[in-house]
């Protein structure tokens, strides 16, 4: 288990009350239906519907148009079911961001004329009374995408990336996550997915944002655990006494795949997963993935709802707000 950093800063004390999130992985894999997000170019991951080169997944950018976004719909189903914090994937391993960002060229000030899909979520979480969270992956399989092996479809050329390209990919990453954090106003969560202190400082974040919560990885403020509910051992070994968080699919990948059309978690699953999260004090952060059309699908509304109903019948399992 990582090192955990105490957040003391007042602003920062909702997380450890919040008991339950919508955790929210969209981007341009969506536009193909059958590859999880990032994670379908790579040709040995067994968790896709199906693989395809990176180059043909890359290319899918030039298609990716969601015409019936609309993130109030998505977090006004997200507060009726008792979420108190929304996590957006803003930028994943692809790379691909999804804000018009003056660093790099993988992002849509590209592909879409420069439109914000950051910005609707931020301003739709800001009218239900939800916290503003972020996910963003400082690694980057686009600027690699030559010295990557990518599960084997090319060579493993690791250890031939050059300097000059390190650099330019950290300076994505450092200006990138300073658009972040000054674009929207009052960021309440970053949830960093990969290593990201050796190009970044805590410092450089809260002199944006001195209140937001950091997660995750060494040093930061929350830990996690991902679609496995931990033993009771292992509660006692690494969440017992920290801010702690499990994120866990109600869908079938991370990213949308066709499958959510008519299969996601059960309610009891769902249940079960909220019922020992929180009775070990820990959030649960629920997680859906937009079509490219950028709509979750009906059955993912719909089970959503039926666990909101859950959450709400049981209020001794929500932690108290201030």
């Amino acid at each position: 288990m990582s090192s955990l950093r105490l957040n003391a800063q007042p602003g920062a004390q909702w997380f450890p009350r919040a008991g339950l999130g919508l955790f929210i992985h969209w981007g341009i894999s969506s536009v193909d239906g059958y590859l999880d997000l990032s994670w379908g170019m790579v040709r040995d991951f067994k968790y896709s519907p199906r693989v395809c080169r990176p180059d043909e997944y890359f290319a899918l950018a030039k298609k990716f148009d969601p015409r019936r976004y609309d993130a109030d719909k998505w977090i006004k189903a997200a507060s009726e079911a008792g979420c108190r914090y929304a996590v957006l994937t803003s930028r994943h391993h692809d790379s691909f961001a999804l804000w018009p960002s003056a660093y790099g060229s993988f992002n849509t000030n590209t592909y879409m004329g420069g439109r914000d899909l950051i910005k609707p979520y931020v301003e739709a979480c800001r009218k239900y009374g939800l916290r503003v969270g972020l996910y963003y992956s400082p690694p980057d399989f686009y600027t690699e995408r030559e010295y990557l092996p990518f599960g084997g479809w090319q060579e493993d050329r690791r250890s031939e990336i050059p300097k000059e390209l390190t650099q330019y990919e950290h300076a994505i990453v450092r200006g990138q996550v300073r658009e972040l954090l000054t674009r929207y106003g009052k960021i309440d969560l970053i949830w960093f997915d990969g290593k990201w202190q050796h190009i970044v400082s805590e410092e450089d974040i809260r002199a944006l944002q001195p209140d937001i919560v950091i997660g995750r990885g060494e040093d930061t403020n929350f830990a996690t655990t991902e679609c496995r509910i931990p033993t009771e051992e292992e509660y006692k070994q690494n969440f017992e006494g920290r801010w702690w968080e499990f994120c866990g699919e109600l869908n079938c990948c991370w990213g949308y795949t066709r499958r959510d059309e008519h299969t996601v978690k059960s309610l009891e699953t769902l249940t079960a997963w909220f019922t020992s999260v929180r009775t070990h004090g820990g959030n649960f952060l629920i997680n859906m993935g937009p079509d490219s059309e950028g709509d979750f699908t009906k059955l993912e509304y719909e089970r959503l709802a039926e666990f909101g109903a859950f959450v709400k019948s049981h209020p001794e399992l929500m932690p108290k707000e201030d």
